[in-house]
């Protein structure tokens, strides 16, 4: 009966795991990867801009190599199952810190496929954590272990990763921003310091967010070039945001949503996890700071001086 359990366990995380890294490559791999997983998880964990695209495919590369490898029973106890449960108590750590700070939005686990709350997420993560140590009470290593090919494969599938998924970076210490291929602008966004912004002209922390920018760029020499780019949905009260920003910037409208497969539109680029007003300062496109909303990751003058001083 144990072993007949065990086997449906191992079938069951194994699925788990593979649908986790799947979903972090959903809609489609390079919107998923950036978008939602790095920026909505990696990030705010406190990985830097140039980290964070390494980590983020070496994690849906472990993913990936643990939902096959708990198929086998090579080095199950020893290597997998211990490797598993300790990968999930680190980002259960941050789940239960968000959990205390009160965030209820997606926290980026299985992307935009299944969104989940980090409390929903974190309850996972203790069922998951609960069963694997039941495997590791109950499995038996196989008798033909072989470190060699468990290597092979971890190796293969590490490689795949980078390979059809490569960082993408255009010459040393600089980035080709996720964002850059939706901007319709003169200013080039990885080319040195840059400030995009997802707005409404309507919404009245985002005319603050505005006007406060202004302020910063009246008060630092050398401010960036921003770029705004705002949603359709209160298109016409533009010329009013702008007389209230006291400075007309750089701007495009998009369509709020589309429901075609492309990603095209202001909420689409934007994130579904993400809210107004978004304020995303880059430098040579590394994304240096991601203001949004108006909660604990709101736009903070005093922050954004700090970092362009």
């Amino acid at each position: 009966m144990n072993n007949k359990l065990s086997t449906v366990f191992r079938y069951l995380i194994s699925a788990l795991f593979l649908l986790s890294a799947i979903a972090k490559l959903y809609p489609i791999p390079m919107y998923g990867i950036t978008k939602v997983f790095e920026e909505g998880q990696l990030i705010p964990m406190g990985f830097s801009e140039g980290l964070a695209p390494y980590f983020s495919r070496f994690i849906i590369g472990v993913e990936f190599f643990i939902a096959f490898a708990l198929l086998q029973k090579n080095y199950l106890r020893k290597i997998i199952i211990p490797s598993s449960i300790l990968m999930l108590v680190v980002f259960s750590l941050h789940l239960a810190y968000q959990v205390f700070l009160g965030d209820s939005e997606n926290c980026g686990c299985f992307g935009e496929l299944i969104p989940m709350s980090p409390l929903q997420a974190l309850l996972k993560n203790i069922f998951t954590i609960a069963v694997l140590g039941y495997l590791y009470k109950n499995s038996e290593e196989s008798k033909e272990s072989d470190l060699s090919k468990l290597s092979i494969q971890f190796l293969t599938i590490l490689l795949l990763m980078f390979a059809l998924l490569p960082v993408q970076t255009v010459g040393k210490n600089k980035r080709v921003s996720g964002f850059s291929e939706y901007v319709i602008s003169d200013i080039d966004i990885n080319d040195g310091k840059k400030i995009l912004c997802f707005f409404d002209a309507g919404c009245e922390h985002c005319m603050e967010a505005a006007k406060s920018l202004t302020d910063l760029s009246n008060e630092i020499d050398y401010f960036p070039e921003v770029h705004i780019i705002f949603s359709d949905s209160e298109a016409d009260k533009i010329p009013d945001f702008f007389e209230f920003a006291t400075k007309e910037y750089s701007y495009q409208v998009l369509p709020f949503y589309n429901e075609d497969d492309e990603i095209n539109s202001y909420l689409e680029i934007l994130g579904y996890e993400y809210e107004n007003p978004a304020v995303i300062y880059l430098n040579n496109g590394n994304q240096i700071r991601f203001y949004d909303g108006t909660g604990v990751n709101a736009y903070n003058e005093e922050d954004l001086r700090k970092l362009l001083q």
